[in-house]
């Protein structure tokens, strides 16, 4: 029928084409004319007929846009596409059959990475129910205007009451090649590695892992909406890293891993150094997985220590020749290089968070004379022996002075070891409790503390120094000393300089 109406239509259009052409043949004839009396005369025959060609080409109009609304009451416009079907010059009754009867049409492909794999409509009991869907869409359309739809395309979806058996389709899907375990790849985020000379990017992997519930609405959403193709990635139904090479998280960590660790920081020890570079510093720079940089302290204060126990000298055994030739070994005390570990690895790792070049010495909290790999005393010293009861001043290698003493006696032992004087003050008076309690105050001219309470002073009140005297009538811990020699000694000692105990 709608054939039949739409061929009726097509030959009343080209019937008034055929009277359009005539009536332009006749025009073309009369303007070529050279007869002067047919182009002035008013009352031409020829003239005469316009207004007729006019009406009929009105009618015709008319005719056909009547033809055309009569037709499109019950059809739908020519250039109308529903959910993929062509609904253009159906009846209502027509299209809602292209919904229901072919239900292979309704068959899902699912596009995959690796395969296409076909869920039929068919098997999962599917039923589609047009209801007045059809019907309340074909009451929107103006059959007055149906010119206005002749050309183009009019797409649009409708979505359908669709049932189906939603636990025969859970299975169809579970079985799916995409969901079988050995073909499933899960995604990989970016990450950040150390490469080999700064810290790299490392792309995320996509893998193929399908979201099964989404991918499940969307079949559901497809029936209902006569879809024929679910293209898994264009559809964003696979799982994604979650962080991805391009993130601004990730390049921001990328460049402060790398200002971490660019930076080259020499510590100088004066007869070595000791060089941190990116091999070192990039094993100390720890990335989360939310890509929180931070530096390792714990890491840098391992360095630190490792630095203490190569270069650190206090209260280490030092080889020693005596002033009598002995070569001996000295050890204990608080004299030497000791670095700050504290400052040190705070200083430090400053440092390595700047990204800046650095070249300096290390932090100390205790010095000595001089840093050499052989020894720390360098050729400026105190050297006393208990068991000779004597004491000699060192400068620059040449005994100057060197005097018999008395030492601490018997439970007032004075402490071997190597020790740094830690101050000299003239006329001071020394207190402190005798054996049995009571308490003494002993005036002094010079005054050289060396470890706590026990120094070098002189003892006037003493009238012989040396020989077995420390052992019966010794001192509380000093060693005392005839005034020239604590005058001498006060004359070149200074602040940390080395006394030698053995």
């Amino acid at each position: 029928m709608a054939e039949n109406n739409m061929t009726e239509l097509n030959e009343n259009v080209s019937s008034v084409d055929t009277a359009d052409s005539s009536v332009s043949e006749n025009i073309t004839e009369s303007v070529n004319s050279t007869d002067p009396m047919v182009l002035d005369d008013p009352g031409s025959p020829k003239k005469k007929r316009w207004p007729i060609i006019l009406g009929v080409i009105v009618i015709a109009l008319l005719a056909v846009y009547g033809i055309g609304a009569y037709y499109y009451q019950t059809h739908f416009p020519h250039n109308l596409t529903v959910n993929g079907y062509k609904l253009g010059e159906s009846t209502v009754e027509e299209a809602e059959k292209m919904f229901t009867e072919d239900y292979d049409a309704h068959s899902i492909t699912l596009v995959e990475k690796e395969r296409k794999e076909i869920i039929n409509a068919s098997e999962i009991g599917t039923v589609i129910d047009v209801g007045n869907q059809v019907k309340d869409l074909f009451a929107t359309m103006n059959p007055w205007l149906w010119f206005t739809n002749v050309f183009g395309k009019d797409d649009r979806t409708l979505t359908l009451d669709v049932t189906f058996d939603e636990k025969a389709l859970k299975e169809k899907v579970k079985a799916l090649e995409c969901f079988k375990k050995e073909n499933i790849v899960a995604p990989v985020s970016a990450s950040i590695q150390a490469g080999e000379s700064q810290f790299e990017i490392i792309p995320e992997e996509l893998g193929n892992t399908v979201l099964k519930k989404p991918l499940l609405a969307k079949i559901e959403e497809c029936l209902s909406t006569c879809q024929t193709e679910i293209n898994l990635e264009e559809s964003d139904l696979y799982l994604l890293p979650q962080y991805f090479a391009k993130d601004q998280v990730v390049i921001d960590a990328l460049e402060k891993a790398n200002t971490y660790s660019k930076g080259t920081i020499v510590h100088d020890f004066t007869y070595q150094t000791e060089t941190i570079d990116y091999k070192t510093s990039n094993k100390w720079v720890k990335i989360s997985k939310d890509f929180d940089v931070k530096l390792d302290s714990s890491a840098v204060g391992d360095y630190v220590e490792s630095l203490g126990k190569k270069y650190n000298t206090m209260g280490s055994s030092r080889p020693f020749t005596t002033a009598n030739g002995n070569k001996i070994r000295v050890y204990d005390g608080d004299y030497g290089w000791r670095i700050d570990f504290q400052k040190e690895k705070a200083k430090l790792c400053k440092e390595l968070k700047s990204g800046e070049d650095v070249n300096r010495k290390p932090i100390y909290s205790y010095t000595a004379a001089v840093q050499s790999k052989e020894s720390d005393l360098g050729d400026s010293y105190v050297e006393v022996s208990i068991d000779a009861q004597e004491v000699w001043l060192f400068v620059d290698g040449e005994c100057i002075m060197n005097s018999s003493v008395v030492t601490g006696r018997p439970g007032f032992d004075t402490e071997k070891g190597v020790y740094g004087i830690t101050y000299k003050k003239r006329h001071t008076t020394l207190n402190g409790y005798n054996a049995d309690g009571t308490p003494y105050a002993s005036p002094v001219e010079y005054w050289m503390p060396f470890n706590g309470n026990q120094g070098l002073h002189d003892a006037s009140w003493r009238d012989d120094f040396g020989g077995s005297i420390w052992k019966s009538n010794g001192s509380h811990g000093c060693v005392n000393c005839p005034t020239w020699a604590a005058a001498t000694l006060y004359e070149h000692v200074k602040e940390n300089f080395p006394v030698i105990i053995y």
